[in-house]
């Protein structure tokens, strides 16, 4: 059985009837309006649905585009939400996932946990490159398995224009990046076509440890991948003008992965929340952006799609670049590697101690200008300025898990979702626009559509619960049927039959065609649902991992 074995035969992804798509997303804005903004919205949305006019125009032209590509929405989709967009990728595209915490006994058991983690992505790499995986199964059907080929060695490349992402194929991608001390070096993968040893890399890592005192001064040129979209495509069109510089970069770009080996954070002390495990707070910060450039903000390369993150303390996990793939095929990834390291060869130290002084890594090297070296320092003052704005935490709830909901027939995810728009309401007197991720991958090449939270039952039950007189069993009951038109819109967004990816096709082929944009995607409504204050997703893993990305927007929330 091979893992891409069901990928021809999975259906296209379908264009949803356009008046379907219409009412759904009415009722979607509906609770986030008020009565004028929303009949300014009905007034636009049918205003579209004319007889003869643009609406019926763009679905006809969406229709004959899914007959024609493998997925229609696939290439906008990926434009829109990553390639153009120019904000920076920390944060806004590049979530973080921590691993249980590890407790190093020495410097040479960590290094020896970081080979063997090393070793484990190699072999994963191997299950991918061979088709080894079996395929993802969801409700009993497969899945697309597309994006398993593009987490590793694959590079998000900046440009002045729209970033684009690389991924390197056979020979050019037998090495690792490791960064260290904020300096990057690499380190062979492969010898003879096969996997190195543990020992053999952990004989690299502890070269790559000796040399990193040798530049007192590191350059923190990572801190460049931190910025503007635009800026970095024009600062990286500069810097590889120099042949030096461009090698460097080359060596980055077709790695099969970059190892940040962190040193320990250095973390103001502040109030403790209420159920927070502080041990995890440190470790997602670490993971999501490094906790600044006084720590290991400056040791990544974030445009590098899976950056392994290892810390002298123990905070283990990973960052990876978001246009590539979702969450879960990273996941899996981080459960072979927890799965491996979990069992270590202490005959792994001997080998790496007795092995020939041969040295192999490679310190990479830049020729920095004067002009560099000033949007480095922009660029760390930047990044500090993004790190200090953000707030997060990691609090765990003790008083339930998923068996309340399934015995009461609900699901978790429901429960949980109007957990979440009942605490915003409460601090904000409003429900919010809520994304949620839910998966296409029944489709080919299919990625997400977004899971509006936010309705019509969902602000019914948040308004009862400010009613102090209210009967409990009404509230219960509104509770439940905010739950079920929750999980019965996430499978239409499942099946294809969402709102928000058909709308965003119909915009791009409105532009694509030189078409004016329809008042219905000028209208506040559209504008206001797609300003996600709540941004929501949920990872499963077999191991105690937690996955954490920023807010989607500036006075939002991510969780």
């Amino acid at each position: 059985m091979s893992t891409c074995e069901h990928e021809m035969s999975l259906p296209r992804l379908p264009v949803p009837p356009l008046r379907q798509t219409i009412n759904k997303y009415l009722l979607s804005v509906q609770p986030l309006l008020n009565q004028r903004e929303f009949q300014a919205t009905q007034n636009a949305a049918e205003k579209f649905l004319q007889p003869g006019g643009i609406g019926k125009s763009l679905q006809k032209g969406l229709v004959r585009r899914s007959k024609q590509v493998e997925n229609w929405l696939k290439e906008w989709h990926d434009d829109e939400s990553y390639f153009r967009p120019d904000t920076p990728v920390i944060f806004n595209a590049s979530p973080g996932i921590a691993f249980p915490k590890q407790t190093f006994s020495s410097n040479l058991d960590y290094l020896r946990y970081a080979a063997t983690a090393v070793k484990a992505v190699l072999e994963f790499k191997s299950l991918i490159d061979y088709e080894g995986l079996q395929t993802d199964i969801s409700r009993s059907r497969p899945t697309a398995m597309d994006q398993y080929g593009k987490i590793l060695s694959s590079c998000r490349v900046p440009h002045p224009r729209k970033d684009y992402l690389v991924t390197s194929r056979g020979m050019n991608s037998r090495h690792i990046i490791v960064m260290c001390n904020e300096q990057a070096f690499e380190i062979d993968a492969y010898r003879k076509g096969e996997i190195i040893s543990v020992s053999e890399i952990l004989k690299q890592l502890r070269e790559v440890v000796a040399m990193k005192e040798a530049e007192a001064k590191p350059h923190c040129i990572g801190a460049l991948t931190t910025t503007c979209r635009r800026l970095w495509g024009q600062t990286f069109n500069k810097l590889q003008q120099d042949p030096v510089n461009r090698k460097s970069l080359e060596r980055i770009i077709q790695s099969v992965f970059v190892l940040c080996l962190d040193k320990p954070n250095r973390i103001v002390q502040r109030e403790i929340s209420e159920g927070e495990d502080i041990v995890r707070s440190v470790s997602i910060n670490q993971m999501l952006h490094g906790c600044g450039t006084e720590n290991n903000s400056c040791n990544r390369w974030f445009d590098k799609v899976f950056q392994l993150i290892i810390s002298e303390d123990g905070h283990v996990g990973c960052c990876y670049e978001h246009s590539a793939a979702e969450a879960p095929p990273v996941q899996r990834l981080c459960d072979y590697i927890i799965k491996k390291c979990a069992v270590q060869n202490a005959s792994d130290l001997v080998q790496a101690m007795q092995a020939p002084h041969q040295k192999s890594a490679i310190q990479l090297q830049w020729r920095l200008s004067d002009e560099m070296k000033e949007k480095i320092a922009f660029a760390k003052q930047s990044l500090d300025r993004l790190v200090a704005d953000a707030d997060m935490q990691f609090i765990r709830y003790n008083g339930f898990g998923k068996n309340i909901p399934k015995a009461n027939k609900l699901s978790p995810d429901a429960c949980i979702q109007l957990g979440l728009q009942l605490a915003f309401f409460r601090l904000h007197g409003h429900i919010p626009p809520t994304y949620e991720t839910a998966s296409t991958k029944w489709f080919r090449l299919g990625r997400t559509e977004t899971i509006r939270t936010a309705s019509i039952a969902s602000k019914a039950f948040c308004e009862s619960m400010a009613v102090p007189n209210l009967p409990v069993h009404e509230k219960r009951n509104l509770f439940v049927k905010a739950a079920k038109d929750h999980t019965k819109y996430t499978l239409e967004a499942m099946s294809g039959q969402g709102v928000d990816r058909h709308l965003l096709g119909l915009k791009c082929l409105c532009i694509e065609e030189g078409y004016r944009l329809p008042e219905l995607f000028l209208d506040k409504g559209y504008q206001y649902s797609m300003y996600h204050e709540l941004a929501t997703s949920q990872v499963p893993s077999q191991f105690d991992c937690v996955t954490c990305y920023g807010p989607s927007v500036p006075d939002g929330y991510g969780v």
